[in-house]
């Protein structure tokens, strides 16, 4: 009969034997015992030639393994910890590879080490030695500790995956290493041995699972909470929202002349954003005259809402120059001055006196007016120009002031950059040269007005 045979007979009889051997429970618990106590001997042994190979400077793992020598005082205090109060002797021989230490080096295959990682790994070597003790330190009562433990943040050299790879690769090699030591001698006490072995395995196992299953119900549960505070926080920012809106749109003031007067002003006001920096505000003068201002504050949102007010003030207290363009536009760029941060604003502002038949104006930096005539032959375009810089950011400006003569029929547009930028279903944009083309185009008859169109026609570009 081979070697290889008569090796698993005895273990196969061995095994017949164990089945057996469990039904005298008396002897089963003394005898579990003493091979638990044999097994703390054997990995206390294998940790004190380890520890003490690591303190005598000799080869340890492979030539990338990171530098010990940090905490070679907490090693000293382990040896203390096992009972071991001697130094390294100058003239062991410590070419052997430990258990310990060739684990290292299967892991060392995979893993790329550093001090912490190297830490947290010895850590689950200590608990493999102190789960066959009968008495344990205060940290290394049960395997919770020790994976809570290696994955704090304080820690944080292993995942959970890691952790599970180091307790299999320990269990394998140290089963094969009692299969070394005292298989051929006793296969009973060896079956024994790996079986207390693979039950402490995967009770450590057992536990690394639990942990992780406690840690995605936390985070589930945080990011649950998370979510409904960043979903109250939503509502009650659109509330606020609302709100603002609310108190903006109350803001922007307009005198609108009545059906039977000569002249008829209409708003179309769609901003992105609930709140925003698009201004505008009609003003009746006297029975014939008005003022028409409308700006533009840059940025979105409330950045621009912001200052809003500041705008609105400035004009309310210089109406003394509604009639008065240029030096309306130069007294309010002077008043906000400095108060806009890195903002600042653009605005055209309109004086219209229907009896007259005039219109005088002041561009600070805003889009192009239009005056169109849609009973014209060839429909010209007169524009509203730009005569000066934005508001609020060069001080003491003048704004240079224009004057056109109306006649019937005779239509004045103004507006934001929000027109020329709308963007169709294509995602094409009017742009300005198209947006001009389209105005002075001949309505449909269906068509009253030309805010009408535009807002259909906004929708259709």
């Amino acid at each position: 009969m081979s070697e290889d045979l008569r090796f698993e007979v005895e273990m196969f009889l061995s095994k017949v034997k164990l089945l057996g051997w469990k039904e005298s429970n008396a002897q089963t618990d003394m005898d579990r015992l003493e091979i638990r106590q044999n097994l703390f001997f054997i990995l206390r042994e294998d940790m004190v030639y380890s520890l003490q190979k690591i303190l005598s400077g000799s080869y340890f793992v492979n030539d990338s393994f990171p530098d010990l020598s940090p905490i070679h005082r907490e090693i000293l205090a382990i040896l203390k910890e096992l009972g071991n109060f001697h130094h390294p002797h100058p003239g062991r021989d410590y070419s052997r590879i430990s258990l310990l230490e060739s684990w290292f080096q299967g892991l060392s295959k995979t893993w790329t080490f550093n001090l912490q990682r190297v830490v947290d790994t010895f850590q689950i070597y200590r608990w493999k030695l102190y789960s066959f003790a009968q008495e344990r330190p205060f940290t290394y009562q049960n395997p919770g500790q020790v994976i809570q433990r290696i994955l704090s943040p304080e820690s944080s050299g292993l995942n959970f995956a890691q952790i599970y790879e180091a307790e299999v690769l320990l269990r394998k090699n140290f089963q094969f290493f009692l299969l070394r030591k005292i298989g051929a001698e006793n296969r009973l006490k060896y079956l024994i041995s790996a079986e207390i072995l693979g039950v402490e395995s995967d009770s450590l196992i057992q536990t690394l699972h639990n942990v992780i299953s406690s840690r995605f119900e936390q985070l589930l549960d945080i990011r649950q909470l998370e979510h409904e505070h960043t979903l109250k926080e939503k509502l009650d920012l659109e509330k606020e929202f609302r709100q603002a809106e609310k108190i903006q749109k109350k803001s922007l003031r307009a005198d609108l002349p009545g059906p039977d007067e000569k002249v008829r002003i209409e708003i179309l006001y769609k901003p992105v954003l609930p709140v925003g920096g698009d201004f505008y505000t009609v003003r009746r003068i006297s029975g014939t005259e008005y003022g028409i201002f409308i700006a533009d504050i840059s940025g979105h949102g409330i950045g621009a809402a912001l200052f809003f007010n500041t705008l609105k003030s400035s004009f309310e207290k210089n109406s003394a120059y509604w009639e008065r363009p240029g030096k309306l536009l130069r007294k309010v760029n002077d008043e906000v001055y400095g108060k806009l941060n890195d903002n600042f604003i653009t605005g055209i502002y309109i004086y219209l006196n229907v009896k007259k038949k005039i219109l005088k104006y002041a561009n600070a930096g805003h889009n192009k007016g239009i005056i169109f005539n849609h009973k014209e032959d060839r429909n010209k375009l007169r524009f509203l120009s730009p005569g000066g810089k934005v508001l609020g950011i060069f001080p003491k400006m003048d704004y240079k002031e224009r004057e056109f003569k109306l006649k019937e029929e005779d239509r004045i547009a103004i507006f934001t950059d929000g027109i020329p930028e709308t963007h169709g279903p294509n995602q094409i944009m009017l742009g300005d040269r198209e947006f001009y083309r389209w105005l002075i185009a001949k309505k449909r008859k269906k068509e009253k007005t030309t805010l009408r169109r535009l807002s259909k026609g906004s929708k259709e570009t």
